[in-house]
C-alpha cells in the first residue's frame, strides 16, 4: 500500500507555495484517474449485463426446448423410461426458467444499484470539482486580463504625465 495523497490545507492554499501546487496537481491527477476508472467500471458492468442478458436468452431457449421435449412413440404409448426422461427434462427446463427469472430480477436491480450510483457519483462529485476548476480558471483569466488592462492604462497615463512634466 502506498503513502497516498497528502491532505490539502487551506493555509497552504493562501500561501500558494510550490509544495501546495505540486500537491494540488497530484490531487487533480488522482481525480482524473478515478474518473477514468469509474467510466471503465461502468462500461464493464454494462458489457457484463449485456452478456448476461444474451446468456439468459440462450438459457430460456434451452429451457423451452427441454420443457417441450417428447419422444416420438413407437406404438400407442411411451415406455416408462421415456416418460421418466421426458418428465425429468421438463422439470430441469422449469428449473432453468426459474433461475433465469431470478437472473432477470438481479439484472434489473443491477442498473439501479450499481451503474446509476457510479454515474451519479462521477457526474456530481468529480464533475462538480472539474466544473468548479473551470469556473475558477475562467475567473482567474478574467482577473489577470483586468490587471493587465489596468497596468497598461496606468503605464500610459504615467508616460503622458511624465511628458507633460518634461515639457513644462
Amino acid at each position: 500500500m502506498g503513502v497516498g495523497l497528502q491532505p490539502l490545507e487551506f493555509s497552504d492554499c493562501a500561501a500558494d507555495s510550490p509544495y501546495f501546487r505540486v500537491n494540488l496537481h497530484a490531487h487533480e491527477k488522482e481525480l482524473d484517474k478515478t474518473n477514468q476508472q469509474i467510466k471503465r467500471l461502468i462500461k464493464e458492468v454494462k458489457d457484463l449485463m449485456s452478456a448476461a442478458k444474451h446468456l439468459s436468452r440462450a438459457q430460456r431457449t434451452l429451457s423451452s426446448s427441454l420443457q417441450d421435449f417428447s419422444f416420438e412413440s413407437i406404438g400407442t404409448t411411451q415406455t416408462d423410461d421415456e416418460l421418466v426422461i421426458t418428465k425429468s427434462l421438463g422439470e430441469f427446463g422449469r428449473l432453468i426458467a426459474t433461475i433465469e427469472d431470478e437472473r432477470d430480477r438481479m439484472l434489473d436491480r443491477a442498473y439501479d444499484q450499481i451503474i446509476l450510483p457510479l454515474e451519479n457519483f462521477r457526474k456530481d462529485h468529480i464533475g462538480g470539482v472539474k466544473e468548479g476548476k473551470k469556473k475558477f480558471e475562467k475567473q482567474t483569466a478574467k482577473f489577470c486580463q483586468s490587471q493587465e488592462r489596468y497596468l497598461n492604462l496606468s503605464t500610459k497615463r504615467q508616460d503622458t504625465v511624465l511628458k507633460e512634466v518634461r515639457t513644462h
